[in-house]
Order: C-alpha cells, then sequence, then structure tokens
C-alpha cells in the first residue's frame, strides 16, 4: 500500500500542474494510482470551473501486463466545496464532458505514458485532454462540432420523438390505445399500466378489473355482432371520408360496385379489412412507436468522437 502512494506522488509530479493553470489537485482514495485537478474557463468566472480526472483502478492496477489503462473524465459545472455539480442541460457553446477509455496507458515499472502505444508526457496528456474539453468553446475551430452535437442530441432526437408521437396518436384514433415505450427502462405502457419493464415490481401483474359501464362503453353492435368501439368508429370513418373523395374526385367505381355487388366478396371484404385494422395495423404502430423511441434514444446518447 505505501509503494502505491508512493507511486501515485511520483506520478502527479509528472504532471506540471501551475504551469498550465491547474490547481487543487487531490489524490484518489479510492483508486490505485490518480488524481482530480481543477482549471477555470475563465477567470472572471467564480462559479463555473473544469474538473480533470486521472486514474487507474485497483482492479486495473492488479492486472498481470505492467501497461495499464488510464480512466480519464473531464467535466465542467458549477462548483461547490465537495466537487462539481454535473449539468442537467447542456449548452453547446460550454465546455463537454468527455471521458477516455484504453486511450492512454501508464507503465507500472518505467512510469512512462502512453497514448495508444506512442510515449507522451504527462502534460501532453493533461493538454491533450483539457484541449479536447474546451474545443466547442472556439468559435471557428469548434463550429462543426456544435453542429455535429446539436444534430445528434438535439435536432435527430426530436425528429424520431416527432414520428413516434405521430405513430401514438394515429393508434390512439385507431385503436383507443394510449401505447408509449421508455428505452432506458425497457418499459412498455398501455393504457395508463405498465405491461412490461425490466425494473421488478413494475408490471401491474393483476390489473384492475374494468366497470361493467365501461366494458359496455368499449364495444359497439355491428349488425349483431359486439364489436370494439375504436377500430369500428374509425373504419366506418375511414370509409365514409373514401366514399365522400370518390363523389368529389367524380372517380369512376363500376369495377368495385360490380365486386361489392357480390354479397360473398362484400363479406370477404369486410371480414378482413377490419381485421387489418382492429388487429394488424396496431399491432404494427406499436411495433413502430417502440423503435421510434429506441432510436431517439440511442441517436441522443450516441458516442461521438471529439
Amino acid at each position: 500500500m505505501t509503494q502505491q502512494i508512493e507511486q501515485n506522488t511520483r506520478f502527479i509530479n509528472k504532471f506540471d500542474l501551475d504551469k498550465y493553470g491547474f490547481y487543487a489537485a487531490v489524490p484518489y482514495t479510492d483508486a490505485a494510482i490518480g488524481f482530480g485537478c481543477k482549471k477555470k474557463l475563465n477567470s472572471k468566472d467564480e462559479e463555473n470551473v473544469t474538473g480533470i480526472g486521472i486514474y487507474m483502478s485497483e482492479k486495473t492496477y492488479a492486472e498481470q501486463s505492467t501497461r495499464k489503462g488510464l480512466y480519464i473524465t473531464a467535466i465542467y459545472g458549477k462548483q461547490f466545496s465537495d466537487g462539481i455539480q454535473i449539468r442537467s442541460k447542456y449548452n453547446f457553446n460550454e465546455p463537454l464532458d468527455l471521458e477516455f477509455r484504453d486511450e492512454f496507458f501508464y507503465d507500472i515499472n518505467t512510469e512512462k505514458i502512453y497514448k495508444k502505444n506512442k510515449e507522451i508526457t504527462a502534460d501532453d496528456l493533461l493538454l491533450y485532454v483539457y484541449r479536447k474539453h474546451i474545443r466547442t468553446t472556439k468559435d471557428f475551430f469548434g463550429f462543426i462540432l456544435r453542429i455535429r452535437l446539436r444534430f445528434w442530441r438535439i435536432w435527430l432526437p426530436c425528429l424520431l420523438k416527432l414520428i413516434s408521437s405521430t405513430f401514438h396518436y394515429l393508434l390512439l384514433i385507431i385503436s383507443g390505445d394510449r401505447y408509449t415505450y421508455e428505452f432506458l427502462f425497457k418499459e412498455e405502457n398501455l393504457n395508463g399500466q405498465i405491461i412490461s419493464s425490466r425494473m421488478e415490481g413494475r408490471v401491474n401483474k393483476v390489473p384492475k378489473p374494468p366497470k361493467e359501464t365501461e366494458e359496455k362503453a368499449a364495444t359497439i353492435d355491428f349488425f349483431g355482432i359486439d364489436v370494439p368501439q375504436w377500430p369500428i368508429v374509425f373504419y366506418s370513418s375511414l370509409h365514409l371520408c373514401l366514399l365522400v373523395l370518390i363523389k368529389y374526385l367524380g372517380i369512376k367505381v363500376t369495377q368495385i360496385k360490380e365486386f361489392f355487388d357480390n354479397n360473398f366478396c362484400m363479406v370477404l371484404y369486410v371480414i378482413v379489412s377490419f381485421w387489418l385494422i382492429e388487429t394488424v395495423l396496431p399491432f404494427i404502430l406499436k411495433k413502430l412507436i417502440k423503435y421510434f423511441s429506441t432510436l431517439a434514444f440511442c441517436a441522443s446518447h450516441k458516442k461521438i468522437r471529439v
């Protein structure tokens, strides 16, 4: 343990922190090797500060190879006595919160630092991380990066969420079902009830029985057959709109009339088309809602190379 502490002290001393404006270097007590330090982006800003952490876990230190991976983080936010507050909302003109894995290494025998297979100095590592961290603050060189960030964090997720919401309301109009999907918890919600989730105990295994008035209101007598209210209303409205459109456009429907004059064909059409509206279309819409909700989450959390 004493050997690790001494080695960590030598590791920290490799960095000329004062020369580059870094301060408050604190050794990590929960890591084999590592420390954290701070730097102000703007000397006039008393609230916000950059925090850079460089460390090697005990597990990594115990590995057989002498060259160990360093885990490095760079965050920006309000400074408090016990640390830096992580931002809930991002301003793309402010420094980026970054993490570096499997990019920098430290040989515990030779006590040399590497970027991939290239030997570098400790100051090279520190400045490389900080320059990446503040790249979005540069008017010219950070412009393309800010556009990329807005695309992946705002524009594309909003478009995908809009598509998912469109399918959500279309499903509501067709079947009366309110279906949503939350990718983070793999959670499906149908009409206010959680029907699947990766979080134990959140699924409503025993749903509340509906009231008799609700059961009666949910169906309509359609030529002697009880059918679900929402699908049959949508089905009828859809055909009414098609009929009005055909009349308005003056489309000739001689062959269609001949088809529907045959009672057997008429019955077949009603059965198949209503089955598509009641069963197939809602199933497809739920899959699309889930798919685009997943895409929106993945896009907003995509790792972007800086």
